[in-house]
């Protein structure tokens, strides 16, 4: 326990206070169960401290921020531990990497019916679905989801400028309005390339290469995320893999075509589309569906997960408008639904069942007042027309 406590304020100490997300004021910290998920890379662990290091002194006996890939674990158990944390005057557990610890979702429900006066705050894997896996669980707990920085998270960090989060009534209806009221102080589009490049995960604060550093994190996705929780077996790693690059390269507004994803990769098309949903649910993909396709499993287009993973994916000259419909998708992908509006056009989208938009780097064709154009260059003071880094300020 002592050396525990030692780590946990050692942490606190000299790790750098980051950003304060979004998301921790989203969350209800009354709940005494509390699940953070999110993708690999995202910030998980930094979020738990930054709560710790907010709201509790570093030697406060109160609050104890624990990996679980202490050895000590393999001969304790957390339901043990959490009883002598309860009687030293502890009250908020915060837990890290829980799936390396057996049976953590058993031993959870146990502290909580043992245990009233404790609180639990644990970091699980995005491909974690407790509705699925353990219903009982997913009854006491609260469940929240930690994105990437969004576009506004990027600009705040960067130069520290603190800016509103809109909803999406606001972008849709008050678009003239609210870009008045950011451009007063920033111009966002400045920052568009480096975010599109790597601003969605914290790690370029690091002192080492970007890419490298993001494609680590996407094999460690796949290794352990997917091979390791999901217990895929190990060969399956290179079809994943392959699967992953072939869709970056598809032309721009293409529709999936699983028969040849399942050629390439040599197996059948059921399994493609398993491969599909897992990668959904670790976020390396984003399926989008057709309006009127409600009961369909079969997504009728992929995206990457985020612009970023485009920079160690892609080969040649990456279309612009295809990078900016990946960075609006991931944006809005926190709370709303997209969907392909119409039969006769892939390129028009339509968000939360009532948004028509078309989103390319400029407009081409004609001026439709049917729907609405999220466009990076041109005319942007037309009726309908928004400029694409808006919807970075959804979160």
């Amino acid at each position: 326990m002592d050396y525990l406590h030692r780590t946990h304020t050692y942490l606190l100490r000299h790790g750098r206070t980051g950003l304060q997300r979004r998301l921790m004021d989203e969350i209800n910290w009354e709940e005494r169960i509390i699940g953070i998920k999110g993708s690999r890379g995202v910030g998980k662990t930094t979020f738990l401290l930054d709560y710790a290091r907010r709201h509790f002194a570093p030697t406060s006996p109160e609050c104890l921020y624990i990996n679980l890939n202490q050895f000590s674990f393999t001969v304790h158990s957390l339901v043990d531990f959490a009883g002598e944390f309860v009687r030293s005057g502890g009250r908020t557990l915060l837990l890290d990497q829980v799936f390396k610890y057996p049976n953590w979702n058993e031993e959870f429900k146990q502290c909580y019916h043992l245990y009233p006066t404790l609180q639990i705050v644990f970091t699980a894997s995005a491909v974690m679905n407790l509705n699925e896996e353990d219903p009982e669980l997913a009854a006491i707990a609260s469940v929240y989801h930690l994105a990437g920085f969004s576009l506004r998270e990027f600009i705040h960090l960067d130069n520290g400028i603190v800016l509103p989060t809109l909803t999406l009534d606001d972008i849709m209806t008050r678009t003239s309005e609210v870009v008045t009221e950011i451009t007063r102080s920033v111009n966002p589009a400045l920052w568009m390339d480096r975010y599109l490049e790597y601003g969605y995960y914290p790690f370029h604060l690091e002192p080492r290469l970007y890419s490298e550093n993001l494609l680590k994190t996407l094999n460690m996705t796949l290794e352990v995320d997917l091979l390791f929780i999901k217990q895929l077996e190990q060969r399956l790693l290179h079809k994943l893999r392959k699967l992953i690059y072939l869709i970056a390269q598809q032309p721009p507004l293409s529709m999936l075509n699983v028969s040849q994803l399942a050629g390439e990769i040599e197996t059948s098309r059921t399994t493609v589309m398993n491969y599909i949903r897992y990668l959904s649910d670790a976020r390396v993909l984003r399926p989008v569906f057709k309006v009127d396709d409600t009961d369909s499993k079969k997504p009728a287009m992929i995206y990457l997960g985020n612009p970023n993973l485009h920079n160690v994916l892609a080969e040649g000259t990456l279309d612009r408008s295809e990078l900016l419909r990946t960075f609006v998708f991931n944006q809005l992908s926190k709370g709303h639904e997209f969907r392909i509006a119409s039969r006769s056009s892939l390129a028009l989208f339509e968000i939360d069942g009532k948004y028509p938009l078309q989103i390319e780097a400029e407009l081409s064709g004609r001026y439709r007042s049917d729907r609405y154009y999220v466009l990076e260059y041109g005319d942007l003071s037309r009726d309908k027309t928004i400029p694409i880094w808006l919807f970075g300020f959804l979160y």
